[in-house]
């Protein structure tokens, strides 16, 4: 069992645990009873079990949820929860602190397993596209000088931001939840590693980048890759929403990035994969 290669029974596993715990939340609330409870814990289990049992025979599920970013739900709703909440006082929302405090447990368990569930769909995806189709190139490269320098200053700017941003919150309205730093945190961290060499695989369906030391996988769409542009000291590839950037990789490591170019314009120019 792997984060960075998911099997599709780690896959099916992982996925019936965040249905499983989530269900022992819920059930927990309903029932007034403690999480440790006989009747919580079995449901949750049975929940469990019978969710990572239907998701082994949905040998597609993990496509499904990429192609219809339905993965990247608990993940959104983390992220505007985190922008909206701390801000909900300065506009004369009130009474909040007590209802998230009493909901920690279950907001912990989604963003937590959110997470997690999220991480493996798109490495379970990544490794079920190696496993039935050709990878028609693989090249190793940094992002190209600008671009670095782009990506940095960005999320400096951003995260700088949003630490500012979060710890004049506590000043101001003081309050009990506020995750603004930690975002901040991260998109700083982010930004300090920027320039780290990435891995770029092309497959029919689209592009994977692996950035070196990470465990996670970002997969463009074949749909979203919209042009190709080689020059002699970088190639540059142009995306549709939601990125807003294109990928732009330095030539300097690449052994031949006429061949990459050519196989990318294949790629653009041919019919989408099928669904």
């Amino acid at each position: 069992m792997s984060l960075r290669k998911p099997s599709a029974p780690f896959f099916s596993i992982v996925l019936g645990g965040y249905v499983g715990a989530l269900t022992l939340c819920a059930t927990s609330r309903v029932l007034g009873a403690a999480y440790t409870a006989l009747w919580p814990v079995a449901i949750g289990a049975c929940a469990g079990l019978i969710a990572a049992g239907w998701c082994h025979t949905r040998s597609a599920l993990a496509t499904t949820l990429v192609r219809t970013r339905l993965y990247a739900l608990p993940v959104a709703v983390i992220v505007a929860g985190a922008a909206v909440v701390p801000v909900l006082p300065a506009v004369g929302v009130r009474g909040l602190e007590p209802w998230l405090r009493e909901w920690i447990v279950e907001f912990f368990v989604f963003s937590l397993g959110g997470a997690v569930a999220y991480l493996v769909t798109i490495n379970r995806y990544v490794t079920a596209l190696h496993e039935r189709e050709s990878v028609l190139a693989e090249w190793h490269a940094r992002p190209d000088r600008r671009y670095r320098r782009l990506l940095r200053a960005g999320g400096l700017v951003l995260g700088c931001s949003l630490l500012v941003v979060g710890f004049a919150l506590i000043f101001v309205l003081e309050p009990s939840v506020n995750p603004l730093p930690a975002f901040g945190g991260a998109l700083i961290g982010q930004a300090i590693t920027a320039g780290r060499p990435r891995t770029y695989t092309l497959f029919e369906s689209g592009l994977c980048v692996h950035r070196s030391r990470t465990i996670n996988y970002q997969f463009v769409p074949r749909s979203q890759l919209r042009a190709v542009d080689l020059t002699a000291d970088r190639l540059e590839i142009e995306r549709g929403l939601p990125w807003p950037l294109p990928i732009r990789c330095a030539t300097a490591t690449v052994a031949h990035p006429d061949r990459v170019a050519d196989a990318l314009t294949r790629v653009l120019e041919s019919a989408p994969a099928a669904d």
